[in-house]
């Protein structure tokens, strides 16, 4: 059996019926994505109703901005990965640990010290985060409903793609309500329900171009999107733990389930995304190589701008994804074998 991460206090706060929400630490699809500015997301801010508002980062808006946009290739990652050793098409569960573990340093590492270092969420501030989540829920919403006009209106990727901009309108109300009751525990709303969707493995992606580069592209995509919403949730619904908002933590919760298990495997089976072993190995390699090739450029912004400490951090990560590369390279001698074949 595969090995999977312990589940996490927060998918027990989840509502009945939600699929399971993963444990991180305290804290991509397409290729392990080369980053995209940053600019528009919305950093959280202090609530008059809050004590403990989140510190400012320590970091120039320009450095923040790298950081945010290296966050976002990591979460993207811990989904690719994921679901590569979910939904290949055969199963070698040693091939799977390898793509697991590279999934959980992109996220419980990487991730987390990213965000950590650009300020991006409270550890104390609900209120805040909650602003934040429903300034990106907003966003999602209107970027999947521009994706799926782009499609033919009866294909399955214009469907779901309007199916997630949909959940994101809703995601956004359910978090306005929360936040005008986030003190009163009896009004904060239930999560929506979630059906897990299996991730499927196919021969060859459905689209090519300019079409699956907005599903999976490396820019910016519907992809990429849901992998960032997930991370966003998980998160905020820990800090809700830590401070003693249980219901508000099963909310978060819950949406972070519903983009994990819902939203991006719709997007990824319609794209095409999950292909078979070989070919998800060689985008593997391809992604690490895209996420040294990052770290390096934005190492060296980062010491041009005057911050070495940040320029470390980079060159750190850059080490490790360099080792990525390389186990993912001696995966296709050492672990692409027939099963049952020594």
């Amino acid at each position: 059996m595969r090995r999977r991460p312990e589940v996490s206090v927060i998918a027990a706060l989840a509502v009945a019926g939600t699929a399971t929400l993963w444990m991180t630490a305290s804290s991509t699809p397409s290729a392990e994505p080369q980053a995209k500015a940053a600019g528009s997301v919305p950093m959280a801010q202090p609530a008059p109703t809050d004590s403990a508002p989140a510190a400012a980062p320590a970091v120039s808006p320009e450095v923040r901005d790298l950081l945010i946009s290296a966050a976002k290739t990591q979460s993207a990652a811990n989904l690719q990965y994921f679901a590569y050793a979910d939904g290949g098409m055969s199963h070698r569960p040693n091939l799977a640990f390898v793509w697991e573990t590279v999934g959980e340093v992109e996220h419980q590492d990487h991730w987390t010290r990213e965000v950590t270092m650009a300020g991006l969420y409270s550890g104390t501030d609900n209120a805040a985060n909650l602003r934040t989540a429903i300034a990106q829920a907003k966003q999602s919403a209107k970027k999947y409903a521009d994706w799926a006009a782009r499609f033919p209106g009866n294909s399955t990727a214009a469907a779901e793609l309007r199916a997630a901009a949909e959940r994101q309108t809703g995601n956004a109300h359910l978090l306005t309500q929360a936040l005008s009751a986030h003190q009163n525990p009896a009004q904060i709303p239930s999560g929506p329900p979630v059906a897990k969707v299996a991730i499927k493995a196919s021969k060859s992606p459905h689209y090519s171009g300019s079409l699956y580069n907005v599903l999976t592209g490396d820019m910016d995509s519907a992809l990429e999107t849901a992998a960032w919403n997930w991370a966003q949730y998980d998160a905020v619904a820990r800090t809700a733990v830590n401070t003693g908002h249980a219901k508000l933590a099963a909310l978060f919760g819950a949406l972070a389930a519903q983009e994990r298990n819902e939203t991006w495997p719709g997007l990824s089976n319609a794209a095409g995304y999950v292909n078979s072993d070989a070919m998800n190995l060689k985008t593997s390699i391809a992604s690490e190589q895209a996420a040294i090739d990052m770290y390096t450029r934005y190492a060296d912004q980062a010491e041009k701008a005057g911050d070495m400490a940040t320029a470390t951090f980079f060159r750190e990560v850059r080490g490790d994804e360099t080792g990525h590369r390389d186990s993912f390279r001696a995966a296709t001698t050492e672990l692409l074998k027939p099963t049952g074949q020594k």
